[in-house]
């Protein structure tokens, strides 16, 4: 039987409808939740297969899994009959990549309210697949959170050496118009919190699966696809991401260091929020001066490019909360981010990332052989966690930290 108190969280998401942000970093932002699904599936049976898609009334998208799992939303806007027309493509479709998927029905996707039908779909694909989870896997826990959309599920497996928990987390919106991503990463609040409490993975060593990104600073350093290990030596868990580096080593597998990301404290989304702001108003008033169609349209498509791309890199997390945990999620002190990174060749070739089953199964297994490793030097991560660790809480409605 696993020692209880020796415990490493696997924590996976995805952040529906969160493709674009500022500075040209885009992304399919649904590669860490399909990672964790992924790993599940190396001790559990199940199917994330859709054996259904209904319309009702051009008003709701729901998605049906081999395994009966289900999961539905409403756009805000509603659907066509072409549209409805379009989703019976999903029949067949494996829910657990629900942004490759839905690419493949409408071909890109935009959030912030600018492309609701797609986000809706992701949203349904991801919620059915947390659905088929508690229906078959024994232990499984999924707790949801109606007003914001969030959904979140975790289970604990026993390994050699203590246990391996895994939270698997849906941050979005059923009425298409997502993400909040104020649950990504292992993040300890509201229904992440209690799941985590659950899986008595409050405060312990965490390897977090990300996204696949193309991150213009870090293009030239990529050909293709590469792995991409990203901390902070200040204030994340160096040890944690010592451990994930012996295994990229040990596979021979390419990959992108980075050891100064997610700085703390430092303003970054309020800073990043002010120029947006500023960049929407110059629109806005380019706009109000322009009486001739050919500058308004101009001015238009401007302000559409802010809100439906650069905006997304503000819009995804409470301010107060990314100076604590970064913008991947990561309490102080717990762990270390691993995710891919494309290059400029590859956007060449596709045009947009996507994660495919593979790059789930690779990163399924390096989080696994990860944990693993974690475990054999438990003492030594734990160190580093007990002398960093803050915790996120709330207060009145607010947010603080507890030293």
């Amino acid at each position: 039987m696993a020692e209880p108190s020796k415990v490493v969280l696997v924590a996976g998401h995805v952040g529906v409808g969160h493709v674009y942000s500022h500075s040209g970093f885009f992304q399919d932002d649904s590669l860490g939740f399909a990672s964790a699904v992924s790993l599940l599936r190396k001790f559990f049976d199940f199917d994330t297969t859709v054996r259904r898609i209904t319309v009702d009334s051009l008003e709701k998208v729901c998605v049906e899994t081999g395994d009966g799992g289900s999961g539905c939303a409403s756009p805000r806007r509603g659907l066509t009959v072409f549209e409805a027309e379009m989703l019976r493509r999903l029949e067949g479709a494996d829910a657990s990549l629900p942004h490759l998927e839905t690419l493949r029905i409408f071909g890109r996707m935009y959030g912030n309210g600018c492309l609701e039908v797609p986000v809706a779909v992701e949203y349904a694909l991801s919620v059915a697949v947390l659905d088929t989870l508690v229906r078959r896997v024994r232990g499984f826990i999924l707790r949801r959170e109606e007003a914001l959309g969030d959904a979140v599920g975790g289970v604990r497996v026993d390994v050699e050496g203590g246990a391996l928990a895994v939270a698997i987390t849906v941050n979005g919106s059923g009425y298409g118009i997502g993400p909040n991503e104020n649950l990504e990463g292992n993040v300890p609040l509201g229904i992440k919190g209690e799941v985590m409490k659950e899986l008595d993975s409050l405060a312990k060593p965490t390897v977090v699966l990300e996204g696949k990104a193309f991150i213009p600073g870090l293009s030239e350093r990529v050909r293709q696809t590469s792995l991409l290990l990203r901390y902070n030596r200040d204030y994340d868990n160096v040890a944690v991401a010592e451990v994930v580096r012996s295994v990229l080593e040990e596979r021979k597998l390419e990959y992108v260091e980075v050891d100064t990301a997610f700085p703390r404290f430092a303003g970054s989304m309020e800073k990043t929020k002010r120029a947006l702001t500023e960049s929407l108003k110059e629109e806005l008033l380019k706009f109000e001066r322009s009486p001739g169609a050919r500058e308004k349209v101009a001015a238009a498509a401007s302000l559409a490019k802010i809100v439906c791309e650069d905006i997304g890199g503000v819009t995804f997390m409470d301010e107060d909360l990314c100076e604590l945990v970064g913008a991947c999620g990561i309490a102080p002190g717990t762990g270390a981010v691993v995710s891919m990174v494309v290059g400029s060749d590859y956007i060449r070739l596709n045009g947009i990332p996507y994660a495919t089953r593979d790059d789930a199964e690779l990163l399924a297994d390096i989080a696994l052989e990860s944990a693993r490793r974690l475990l054999a030097n438990y003492d030594r991560v734990m160190e580093v966690l007990r002398d960093r660790y803050r915790a996120p809480t709330f207060v009145g409605g607010s947010r603080r930290s507890d030293s």
